[in-house]
């Protein structure tokens, strides 16, 4: 029975699934890649660490894990002292933008 709920489940999501022609592709990555790099960019003002910081606490592309408290343990892992509640609510705002921003790009990507 699991493996039934499996194969539907996997075949929900792939029906779902739009081939993309090469220009939505790259529109995809390239827009995705400036919301990204706008989010590091509001990440190192919120907390003044290098690019190289903010990238470095940054979860794994495709990983499945809430990137907002990702950043901030990573940061404050790596600061060795907690960041301020109001840095915390700035990142996870950010975050929140950020997802939004992607949303807005895969539907603007179908429209190419």
């Amino acid at each position: 029975m699991k493996f039934l709920l499996s194969l539907l489940a996997c075949c929900c999501m792939l029906s779902s699934a739009v081939a993309q022609t090469p220009a939505q592709a790259t529109f995809l990555k390239a827009e995705t890649r400036r919301v990204e790099d706008q989010f590091v960019r509001r990440v190192m003002d919120i907390t003044r660490l290098p690019e190289r910081q903010v990238r470095a606490a940054m979860p794994a592309e495709g990983r499945i894990t809430d990137p907002a408290a990702r950043v901030v343990a990573a940061i404050e892992q790596q600061r060795g002292q907690p960041l301020t509640d109001e840095q915390k609510q700035a990142i996870a705002q950010a975050d929140e933008e950020r997802r939004s921003a992607l949303v807005a790009v895969r539907e603007a990507a179908k429209n190419r």
